[in-house]
């Protein structure tokens, strides 16, 4: 029990110890721009994770309320949601990252380095933005009616059966994209890093031509795809269920959330508790290795990129789906794919690190970004961000380090292992 509780403190100052080093290298950029990196930090951190009212790292758990009467009281900070709060926007950016991420980690368990995330997200959103408006079309003309005539009976039928037609489809798309990569690895041997890369560069041409021709609604400076129809729309808790709730007020989030754990979970039984699962594990650590044990390796790497891909083109259904509602130009551009690989990368490929990562990466990216309002470029936020994933990547210099403290403050605890692994 002792060991295993040493094993998580240690498995979890590593990354305190990566964002801590994180933020002092990246102090002297901070200074150069003129500012106090104490207080630059601070308003990064309330304004990606903060509740309204936040100015300093303790107002991260504990900040000040005025009360009407001209009172203060000190609120709990993660349930205060007057005005909205900002965590509710961070599981909102989080959603996308998760799925690519799970979707990264499914190929990786295999023996597959795919990085071709954005390619599948991207088509799988251009499948989705076309049904979300041309199906809704099609029932409304063979009903004879329109979105505002049609009876309550018929929307609800529509707004239960388009959306999870649409992010089948886009599941599809993006399941077969992904197959042409591992396909191209089983029967070619064709590296799978390059195959991505280029598939990536494909699908964001292609999407672009799609926006910029036949896709286009209008004749706006920048080029869009029709918005989808209100019943493939999955309306957010701020105009469903949850509307009278203060907490979710400023943000898009939805029942998006909710499918990306269920996602969450089966990836997790399926990899853990599942033949199939163990037949991808056992890939993962040598093809050879398994084939000589009997598992059919070739069926795994393929069955593992099915699923990977299904899952970055369910990234980009909810995408639009549950937040843009269309596809604006540049959208090819967002990078949640390749940020989703760097998620999983970092969480070490497991589910549970890759929610809590994906919701700390989704923070700090909305922290950076609004850094701008405090008179310091956006970059700089980038900058920051890249220190710590560049100290978090250094898990083995940690570990090491981690442990000859331990050897010299502790050596009689560490003696016995080191006589038993001596003999």
């Amino acid at each position: 029990m002792i060991s295993r509780l040493r094993h998580v403190l240690e498995g979890a100052s590593i990354p305190v110890a990566a964002v801590l080093l994180g933020l002092v290298v990246s102090s002297a950029f901070v200074a150069i721009a003129g500012k106090q990196p104490l207080p630059t930090y601070a308003f990064m951190f309330c304004e990606g994770f903060g509740a309204r009212g936040c100015e300093s790292f303790g107002h991260l758990l504990f900040v000040p309320v005025e009360e009407e009467d001209g009172s203060v009281n000190t609120h709990f900070a993660p349930t205060l949601g007057t005005r909205g709060h900002k965590l509710a926007i961070v599981l909102e950016r989080a959603t996308p990252l998760i799925l690519t991420a799970l979707s990264a980690t499914v190929a990786f368990r295999a023996g597959m380095f795919s990085i071709g995330q954005d390619g599948q997200l991207v088509l799988g959103a251009v499948a989705a933005v076309f049904l979300g408006y041309w199906l809704p079309d099609q029932i409304y003309l063979l009903t004879g009616t329109s979105p505002d005539s049609a009876p309550p009976l018929q929307l609800a039928l529509m707004r239960l059966t388009i959306p999870p037609v649409a992010m089948a489809a886009a599941m599809l798309v993006g399941a077969f994209y992904s197959w042409i990569a591992g396909i191209l690895k089983v029967r070619l041997n064709v590296n799978e890093l390059i195959s991505t890369i280029i598939l990536n560069a494909i699908a964001v041409q292609f999407v672009t031509f799609m926006v910029n021709f036949p896709l286009r609604a209008d004749f706006n400076n920048i080029a869009r795809t029709r918005t989808i129809d209100d019943t493939a729309w999955l309306t957010p808790f701020t105009r469903a269920l949850l509307n009278e709730v203060d907490w979710f007020r400023g943000s898009r989030l939805g029942i998006g959330l909710l499918l990306v754990l269920v996602a969450a979970l089966i990836i997790w039984f399926f990899l853990h508790r599942t033949t199939a699962g163990y037949e991808q594990r056992m890939t993962e650590g040598s093809r050879l290795f398994a084939r000589y044990g009997g598992i059919p390796s070739a069926r795994a790497t393929l069955r593992a990129m099915l699923i990977s891909g299904a899952l970055s083109g369910l990234a980009g259904a909810l995408m639009i789906l549950g937040v843009e509602r269309r596809i604006v130009d540049g959208f090819t551009l967002g990078g949640v794919g390749f940020d989703g690989v760097l998620v999983a990368i970092l969480a070490r490929e497991s589910v549970v690190g890759i929610l809590l990562v994906a919701s700390f990466f989704a923070g700090l990216e909305q922290g950076a970004i609004n850094l701008q309002f405090e008179n310091l470029p956006r970059q700089l936020g980038g900058m920051i961000i890249a220190f710590m994933i560049l100290f978090a990547s250094m898990e083995d210099f940690f570990r090491d380090n981690i442990t000859r403290l331990r050897v010299r403050l502790f050596p009689r605890s560490v003696a016995p292992s080191q006589s038993a692994s001596e003999a």
